[in-house]
């Protein structure tokens, strides 16, 4: 009797195993005859459920095209242009905002040429997306915003889609677990753990690729360009900021032009100096030739005079 069990108990894992293998074969048409082949099979013979899956996933596109932004999977990026005159206190005043909103810097990148040239500072930030214009509107205050822009990506349907992916290769592990723990044969052993070891490389894949989305979903990216100038420019567009704007660019123009120049010549004054020095020796050389080119000519012409005389006398 137990003799009869055990075959019968071998009978049923093979002909579970046997209909995996005719249903991969069905659905993708591999062909081959060793332990690996079993696994591709049983790959295969499973591999309908993901697409379900998926299938399920797009047939819930509606429901979710109807329903409010706050369940929709968002990323939001925002981009400010800032201009300060107290480049220092701004950017101490939007580290610590920063740090108040429960956000975090990214990236940053400072440049200070010296000299005449202004500061600037850059900074990627992310913050909470239940923060983002509570802080977009604490920076406004902070400093002068020129430009800013927002760009929303919506990515719902492809996390839903991944989602369910993912489900139903946890599904698919949990089949093929079920036919390992039945398995005797060896090849069938290894084939087996061969397949699994494939969709946990696929689980862990999906799972990463869904641990980005929920990052960038719940934390939003803020990119801030800061540049340090003497003034700030008006945020209004009348017609008494415009000319109030103008004539004091064009005083600062006058003022820089003058500043400049002054900043020039002492900044290049060796290089003056040497050039005056040699356009002195050049202009004293010239003038000492054109005298000794004067006093040849007039000898010559002495020497051509007294020549003139004596065959003068020398006729008479």
């Amino acid at each position: 009797m137990k003799i009869m069990k055990r075959k019968s108990h071998n009978l049923l894992i093979l002909f579970l195993i046997t209909v995996l293998v005719l249903t991969g074969c069905g659905a993708k048409g591999y062909d081959s005859a060793s332990g690996e082949r079993e696994a591709a099979q049983i790959v295969d013979a499973e591999a309908s459920s993901p697409e379900e899956g998926a299938g399920e996933g797009n047939s819930s596109s509606p429901e979710i095209s109807g329903q409010d932004l706050s369940s929709r999977k968002l990323i939001k990026t925002v981009s400010l242009t800032m201009e300060t005159r107290t480049f220092d206190t701004l950017k101490k005043q939007l580290e610590d905002s920063i740090a108040s909103f429960g956000g975090y810097v990214e990236q940053s990148s400072y440049d200070a040429p010296g000299g005449q040239s202004y500061r600037y500072y850059y900074l990627c930030v992310r913050i909470p997306s239940e923060h983002l214009y509570d802080f977009v509107n604490k920076a406004g205050k902070l400093g002068t915003i020129t430009n800013q822009s927002e760009s929303v990506q919506d990515v719902t349907l492809d996390y839903v889609d991944k989602t369910a992916y993912k489900d139903s290769l946890r599904t698919e592990y949990e089949r093929v677990m079920e036919l390992l723990e039945q398995a005797k044969d060896l090849e069938q052993i290894l084939a087996l753990e061969s397949k699994l070891s494939d969709l946990r490389y696929e689980i862990n894949s999906y799972e990463s690729q869904l641990r980005t989305y929920d990052n960038q979903i719940d934390y939003s990216t803020v990119d801030i360009n800061i540049r340090e100038v003497e003034y700030e420019k008006e945020t209004s567009d009348t017609i008494v900021s415009r000319i109030k704007g103008g004539f004091r660019n064009s005083l600062y123009g006058v003022r820089d032009f003058f500043v400049n120049s002054f900043v020039f010549l002492v900044s290049n004054l060796p290089v003056l100096v040497l050039l005056a020095a040699v356009a002195a020796l050049a202009v004293l050389f010239l003038k000492k030739g054109r005298k000794l080119f004067r006093k040849k000519a007039l000898k010559d012409e002495n020497d051509r005079k007294e020549v003139q005389e004596k065959k003068e006398t020398s006729e008479e």
